[in-house]
């Protein structure tokens, strides 16, 4: 099998794994996309969102193009021989799949699907005894392979924990939900201790980029809303009539909170993909740092 076509191989068994992932979010029962405290009998109870058809060829099309790109330019990592390592990314393709979607579209993380996910990261534990792992010496003692996961997955989890504490405390909200906390517990898993600082650090440039216009539109639309008040002929009543809207509204409606969850999940993926490429940066910037100081 030549080098080109390996890399279409593994393309195209990663864009299928988009269609395991609309049939099972669309068959998730409705309080698994749901807040706690759902109670389907409430009024104005609002239904979780689902899988349209036309999300398949864009997930499709995305694992393809990211696939490909990293078998063909790191064949020495991402190839048919590592079956293992190959295996673990495509398992946890689905499982984040219905991440992305649920957090989109109705602000949840399926504690299920994180479960789901964590139990397939066997699959990577597994695949750094068979196929090795980039970041750790083959010669080091067995509990290293182990620790380098485990460690990263308590680590980060805990941190976002205490971030989120800390920024609830100071805004009187809560800033940082715990879904995301479980997800970077799961991604701590998948990426090991070095790789989780990529992780976290694609995360939030991601998530800062898509943020600051959202900032600028919120910004917008209260000027527009003040306008419509301070121009309507009972303004008080006006400010009022806004404000109940406001209190009615579903939070996964709230066009001002960002979902992180995508974000952690799109920092994840790359890593995964592109360890070599990560590595390298880690050799020429981190060490070169840790070892002057």
């Amino acid at each position: 099998m030549t080098h080109l076509t390996q890399a279409l191989v593994l393309a195209l068994i990663a864009a299928v794994m988009a269609i395991p992932a609309y049939f099972i979010f669309n068959k998730m029962p409705e309080a698994w996309l749901q807040d706690y405290d759902f109670d389907p009998k409430a009024p104005n109870v609002r239904l979780a969102k689902r899988f349209k058809t036309y999300h398949i060829p864009v997930f499709a099309v995305i694992y393809a193009v990211l696939v490909f790109i990293s078998s063909y330019m790191y064949p020495d990592f991402m190839n048919l021989h590592f079956i293992l390592r190959f295996t673990a990314l495509i398992l946890a393709l689905p499982g984040f799949t219905i991440i992305i979607m649920s957090d989109t579209l109705n602000r949840i993380i399926p504690d299920h699907i994180i479960v789901l996910n964590i139990a397939l990261s066997i699959f990577y534990f597994v695949s750094d005894f068979v196929d090795g792992n980039i970041w750790i010496d083959a010669g080091k003692p067995w509990y290293h392979f182990i620790l380098n996961r485990v460690l990263a997955a308590l680590i980060g989890s805990g941190l976002l924990f205490l971030v989120g504490y800390i920024s609830s405390v100071i805004a009187k909200a809560e800033a940082m939900g715990m879904g995301d906390v479980k997800l970077l517990f799961l991604c701590g898993l998948l990426s090991g201790l070095r790789g989780l600082i990529f992780v976290v650090f694609i995360a939030f440039i991601t998530a800062a980029v898509v943020a600051v216009p959202m900032l600028v539109r919120k910004y917008r639309r209260k000027a527009k809303e003040e306008r419509e008040i301070r121009e309507s002929p009972d303004p008080a009543k006006a400010r009022k009539i806004l404000a109940k809207k406001k209190r009615e509204m579903h939070f996964a409606d709230d066009p001002d909170y960002l979902a992180f969850g995508p974000f952690l999940v799109l920092g994840t993926v790359l890593f995964v993909l592109y360890e070599p490429y990560f590595l390298s940066l880690f050799t020429r910037y981190f060490s070169t740092l840790i070892g002057g100081v």
